[in-house]
């Protein structure tokens, strides 16, 4: 009799696991959150990826590793990507052209430095009449403009003949800016991180000011915001779990940054093939943000977009950008 009865019994729990996967009993697809970053630019995108963070949260991280940051942009507004990674004085420019984006997280302050080699060379002033190796593009270089004006009154002119009171500016590529220095093409370069550690671990460059120097020097208030995460409006709006979850992913990782050395050494080493010595260097010098974006914030990244406009890489007075442009929850 129970011989007979087993094929029942099975048909019967097959039944109710159907009927439980028809009421909703089946695990819920995990969404989907695509982010962009710069090929070789750190930040906390690196400790999220290596360490699992978006399954222990709930979801699935795509990552995008673009070569340029006008690419991560175009990524961003073309619906590529969900959120970026990219420089404060970037997201402005964003907004400035009428991007619909949001501002949902600070990631770093600023890395950046002039380095050189030259020992005769320790300070900005020691500069004039020379030329210095810059990514003209980028906004690392727009602040050094901005910095240089403001801090010391010098001017900045992309010529490689400068006059005595002035600093020239070529335009070096970032795969080729450390082969410059150690040439000799430039008095100096301005960077920023790994390849200011690579300069100074490698070239035996010396920093001949830090960004974190020269903003303390422009009187500027707050804290020096470096990489913001941008989101596009529509993702914040229609995907606002997923984006909640991705941004409870990254407080996890800076705080992972900040609190855990060794992992992040090895993270750095192995991500971007760095020595012991570069990782030791670039650690001790990258501080991370792990506050969720706050007032405080938000008027430090208005202090640095103010710069940025100073420098001439905003066009109009950020003061314009409203509140409406910084995420909510």
């Amino acid at each position: 009799m129970l011989k007979k009865a087993a094929p029942i019994l099975v048909a019967l729990i097959l039944v109710a696991v159907g009927v439980a996967v028809f009421m909703g009993g089946a695990p819920a697809e995990k969404p989907r959150v695509r982010a962009a970053t710069l090929q070789g630019g750190i930040s906390t995108l690196d400790i999220m990826e290596a360490e699992g963070l978006d399954e222990k949260h709930g979801f699935e991280l795509e990552v995008l590793r673009l070569q340029k940051t006008p690419d991560i942009m175009a990524a961003l507004s073309k619906g590529d990507a969900d959120l970026v990674v990219i420089p404060a004085e970037m997201a402005a420019k964003l907004l400035e052209s009428g991007e619909k984006v949001f501002i949902v997280a600070v990631d770093m302050y600023q890395n950046q430095a002039v380095l050189a080699t030259d020992p005769s060379i320790r300070s900005i002033e020691d500069l004039k009449g020379k030329v210095v190796g810059a990514t003209v593009a980028s906004g690392t270089y727009k602040m050094f403009k901005a910095y240089v004006r403001l801090v010391y009154g010098i001017n900045v002119s992309e010529t490689d003949s400068p006059g005595p009171d002035e600093i020239g500016v070529i335009n070096v590529p970032p795969g080729s800016i450390l082969d410059a220095l150690y040439r000799g093409d430039v008095a100096a370069i301005v960077t920023w991180e790994p390849l200011v550690s690579k300069a100074i671990t490698m070239l035996g460059a010396h920093v001949v000011a830090s960004y974190q120097y020269l903003w303390e020097q422009a009187g500027v208030e707050g804290e020096p915001v470096m990489l913001v995460w941008v989101a596009s409006q529509s993702f914040a709006e229609q995907s606002r779990g997923a984006l909640e979850k991705f941004l409870a992913a990254r407080e996890e990782a800076a705080k992972i940054w900040i609190n855990e050395k060794d992992k992040v050494v090895a993270v750095l080493k192995s991500l971007y093939g760095l020595s012991e010595d570069e990782a030791e260097t670039l650690y001790g010098r990258v501080r991370i943000c792990a506050t969720p974006l706050d007032q405080g914030l938000i008027d430090s990244i208005r202090s640095e977009w103010w710069l940025a406009w100073k420098g001439g890489y905003l066009q109009s007075d950020p003061a314009g950008i409203g509140s409406s442009a910084f995420y909510q929850p």
